[in-house]
């Protein structure tokens, strides 16, 4: 008997769980378009297990980071600075590709925190990749993605990476003061 009511408490507990983040979402949610001031409230008020949970649950349904509004796709990049929920190494590869070029911004520089002294090579390589993006252009001349990857680059401080930041750099003249002044003057 005693197991039943044992039982019983685990399954409500997690369908109260469940029921308190689709609360803080309405019915009505779409994240296709804007969010509404209360619905940005919400989540950026979402815990790392609740976000977790809508984050599943929209990829249940088909949706991933690119169907998103950009505000919202602005939205779960902080919700990973807060801190690192495991569906954040999939928000942050696929902001730093995103077609909003402040998507692809915040992406570098919230990638940059949360890999900060790690010498993480994958993350390295993401943002390497991200210095070639033309998208990241205007013309000839960079634009701030640019700059936030090298600084995303700097913090994680992968040394092979910080070699071939410093090659790319050298191509653009403002970029190379940048690269210049991130690392003292020392040639990586």
């Amino acid at each position: 008997m005693r197991n039943k009511f044992l039982l019983l408490y685990v399954f409500l507990s997690t369908m109260i769980s469940q029921e308190t983040v689709l609360a803080a979402v309405p019915l009505n949610f779409e994240p296709r378009r804007p969010p509404a001031k209360l619905e940005w409230i919400r989540f950026m008020d979402l815990s790392g297990n609740e976000a977790e949970s809508l984050w599943n649950d929209q990829l249940h349904k088909g949706t991933k980071l690119a169907d998103w509004d950009w505000k919202w796709r602005l939205g779960w990049i902080g919700l990973c600075r807060k801190g690192k929920p495991a569906f954040c190494s999939t928000v942050l590869a696929d902001g730093l590709a995103d077609k909003a070029l402040v998507v692809r911004a915040e992406s570098a520089s919230a990638m940059g925190k949360s890999h900060a002294a790690s010498m993480d090579p994958d993350a390295s390589r993401k943002l390497l990749a991200m210095l070639d993006d033309p998208r990241n252009r205007r013309g000839k001349t960079p634009v701030m993605v640019q700059k936030r990857a090298l600084y995303a680059l700097h913090q994680i401080g992968h040394a092979e990476s910080n070699k071939a930041a410093s090659a790319i750099a050298a191509k653009d003249p403002a970029l190379k003061e940048y690269w210049s002044k991130l690392t003292g003057g020392i040639a990586e």
